[in-house]
């Protein structure tokens, strides 16, 4: 008899074959045949069985943890343990202003103020398609010195209102579950009616996110995930809070929304405001446009971060704290770089700094800057204040000339152009676009030739590149750190250079006072304003307008008025000593493709 091995295979027809070499394997049925007897029915039947429970084996061990539990429901579960709420769907915000243009014809006095009221509609128009808008809170509106009456900075949200009525029963397994999936939680708002009587007293409960300091008499609600990605409303149990009492009646009012579809709006309108049975007309100016709508947390996420926030704990000590914190409550967030005040120069003690950039844009606004700044700082030490700034960048210039086998293919120049292209942004948004990434040169190259089987070779240079926006026809001083070593080559005394000098740093094309040129330096940590002549010569105009330290790639340019620029920044090309360029910490490293320029050159060879 043949020895006895378990059956752990996931397919039918693998399980059935094993069950045939064991049989095989006994004496009664050497010389049997399974295929073509009544055997086969049974072997069938206990290979589907067999089947059955090893899928059924596997699949449950496999929904008992976090790492490997595939369904949605089983991933919250686990979230939940760990005390993590799965991040809900967010609404698309927007800041506006708001004046009324008819008081004086609608009232026979001026009013002390106007109010608006909490959910007062407003429309917003993309791409043909209409969304509503509502503010949160009522907001009161005074008179300037010009009797015109306009609220400044008014935050709107993108959603439809509802409310949800539960009454209390005796039943301690009672759960108050919202029937909705599309549910902003950070919209969500509680009160507690006496009776179910709409007219009866109601109490307004506040929300926590967790137990501490909560005493037993305060009126605090919390969210906690359901199944089906929706989300429950909780409460204390008269031990972490006041538990509603039997009878009474739970309304729960919170905002549906399309998430990240209403990103993007720029132009709002709004009816009249109906206040005290007149109808006042308003005007709607963003002074922010639609922006941070994004879609439920995916499973992957709650992967990554439901171990990760049990360890923060909601506070914010360490540096990856203020990652893992921001990136968890805002899904609009792409990258995020923390360091301390102290390294900023002038130095910043107390102080930490947050970069942030968002996704589908270059940094942050300054409207969601406010937001993760108050966000951050009732989490970070009493002795610490964030400050968020926008992520600044240090872009990759790539100058390629390939040459393709015409003899293999009959591709077009041009296609095989745009193939290179794609290959090298593909690069970027792959290997770059974060906080902290090196662009390595040799993986650059590897990109670039294997974009297309005809590619022979390709003769590739890179230059960093950071921009800067100057004072138009004001004397300011600039500093930018490119933070790699800089290749230097030294200039002669001449009043002009050949072409083959290669300056560690050149800038783009500007007018200073009134003459058109560049700056680049000199080879001996100086910097030069020169003026273009002929082809490959350059006249010396300001033999002083800065430094250049090539060992940490620091430059200063020093009190210079600019009158015109070329484009819509200052570019300062660094030519670094390295191929290997590494972003300074508060930078993110990219390849724009306005700084790419792809030269393709046949050949038989």
């Amino acid at each position: 008899m043949s020895n006895s091995n378990p059956i752990t295979e996931l397919d039918f027809f693998a399980v059935k074959n094993q069950l045939k070499e064991y049989l095989k394997g006994q004496s009664q049925f050497l010389d049997y045949d399974f295929e073509g007897s009544n055997m086969s029915v049974l072997l069938d039947i206990l290979a589907y069985n067999t089947f059955q429970n090893n899928y059924y084996t596997n699949m449950a061990m496999s929904e008992m943890f976090l790492d490997s539990a595939q369904l949605r429901n089983s991933i919250i579960s686990h979230a939940k343990e760990l005390n993590y709420l799965p991040r809900s769907i967010r609404a698309s915000r927007a800041r506006v202003q708001v004046d009324f243009t008819n008081v004086a014809q609608v009232s026979e006095t001026l009013p002390s103020y106007l109010t608006i009221p909490a959910y007062t509609k407003f429309v917003g128009r993309k791409s043909g398609q209409t969304f509503s808008f509502t503010n949160d809170h009522s907001v009161t509106v005074t008179p300037d010195s010009n009797n015109l009456y306009c609220f400044t900075g008014l935050d709107i949200y993108q959603g439809k209102i509802l409310t949800e009525e539960f009454t209390v029963t005796n039943n301690d397994s009672q759960r108050f579950t919202l029937s909705n999936e599309n549910i902003d939680t950070d919209s969500i708002k509680v009160s507690v009616r006496e009776n179910v009587d709409s007219n009866s007293n109601a109490t307004e409960y506040l929300y926590k996110d967790g137990i501490f300091g909560v005493k037993t008499s305060d009126k605090v609600f919390y969210i906690q995930p359901g199944l089906d990605s929706k989300y429950e409303v909780a409460f204390g149990s008269d031990v972490f809070g006041y538990e509603p009492k039997a009878g009474e009646v739970v309304v729960v009012t919170y905002r549906t929304t399309r998430g990240e579809e209403a990103n993007g709006i720029l132009t709002f309108t709004a009816d009249a405001i109906d206040i005290g049975g007149n109808a006042y007309s308003v005007t709607v100016t963003t002074m922010a446009q639609s922006e941070g709508g994004a879609p439920q947390e995916s499973n992957n996420s709650i992967r990554r971060f439901a171990p990760k926030a049990i360890q923060v704990q909601d506070r914010a000590i360490t540096e990856s704290d203020y990652e893992v914190l921001l990136k968890t409550n805002f899904p609009e967030i792409q990258a995020v770089s923390v360091y301390g005040g102290e390294s900023l120069s002038p130095p910043r003690y107390g102080k930490v700094v947050v970069s942030v950039d968002t996704q589908n844009a270059q940094g942050v606004s300054d409207n969601l800057s406010q937001i993760y700044a108050r966000f951050l700082r009732d989490r970070s030490p009493i002795s610490i204040e964030p400050i968020v700034v926008s992520a600044q960048f240090m872009n990759i210039q790539v100058n390629c000339t390939l040459y393709y086998n015409t003899k293999t293919t009959d591709t077009p120049a041009s296609s095989i152009k745009g193939l290179i292209i794609d290959a090298i942004q593909n690069y970027s948004d792959n290997s770059l676009n974060e906080f902290g990434k090196t662009l390595r040169f040799s993986k650059l190259l590897n990109a670039i030739d294997s974009a297309d089987n005809n590619i022979m070779s390709n003769d590739t240079t890179i230059r960093a590149i950071i921009d800067f926006t100057p004072e138009i026809a004001t004397s300011t001083s600039y500093a930018i750190n490119f933070k790699n070593k800089l290749q230097k080559d030294q200039l002669s005394e001449q009043l002009s250079q050949i072409s083959d000098y290669e300056p560690a740093i050149k800038t783009s094309l500007f007018t200073l006072n009134t003459d058109s040129g560049f700056i680049q330096d000199n080879g001996r940590g100086v910097l030069q304003f020169v003026t273009a002549t002929n082809a490959g010569t350059f006249t010396v105009i300001n033999r002083n307008v800065g430094t250049v330290n090539y060992d940490t790639g620091e430059i200063r340019i020093d009190n210079i008025v600019v009158n015109d620029f070329v484009g819509s920044a200052i570019k300062v090309y660094a030519h670094t000593t390295s191929s290997d360029i590494a972003s300074p910490k508060e930078r993110i490293l990219a390849i724009r493709p306005a700084d790419l320029t792809v030269n393709v050159i046949g050949t038989r060879d």
